[in-house]
């Protein structure tokens, strides 16, 4: 049994002038999201092999905020490929993880991470098939595959969908 994570950045700021997007940083909200999803991750025992993380600085900020408390998530590796990355390109990635890879949890952006847990989960659809994929939503998929070569649309199942809430929105 395989476990995927896609964890969306937490909300990040849009008042401040920086040179190019992957330099937003986190907002006020979206600090606040990311220490209530590690509070959340830290309850309910959440474990992962390995971490990719966009080169966005709002993808950092959001998985060091859960490193910070959670010490047995490991290491983020960057994936470029992941910052504006389609869900063909998410999947494509997934499937070149080695088999002795157990879980891995993604930390990126939408549509794309929406678009890859909604195909996984429904099949191949036109649009996503969630309400809402809001920032900080923390998705968990399991596979029932031996081999992430096999890992398609629809193959997997819901094991998690976590998202903020009402956090910042006073």
């Amino acid at each position: 049994m395989k476990q995927i994570y896609l964890l969306r950045h937490a909300k990040s700021e849009w008042d401040e002038p920086y040179d190019t997007d992957l330099e937003r940083t986190l907002s006020r909200r979206g600090k606040e999201q990311s220490k209530a999803l590690r509070d959340y991750l830290k309850e309910s025992r959440f474990e992962f092999d390995q971490c990719y993380v966009s080169p966005a600085e709002r993808t950092h900020k959001t998985y060091a905020t859960l490193r910070k408390e959670i010490l047995r998530f490991p290491k983020p590796e960057l994936r470029e490929s992941i910052y504006d990355a389609d869900k063909e390109d998410l999947l494509f990635l997934l499937q070149g993880l080695s088999p002795s890879v157990r879980s891995v949890c993604l930390v990126g952006h939408n549509p794309g991470l929406e678009d890859l847990g909604s195909s996984l989960l429904f099949g191949e659809t036109e649009f996503s098939r969630f309400q809402k994929f809001p920032t900080a939503s923390f998705l968990g998929l399991s596979f029932s595959e031996d081999s992430w070569k096999n890992l398609s649309w629809g193959s997997c199942q819901l094991a998690v969908f976590w998202i903020p809430g009402q956090i910042g929105k006073e």
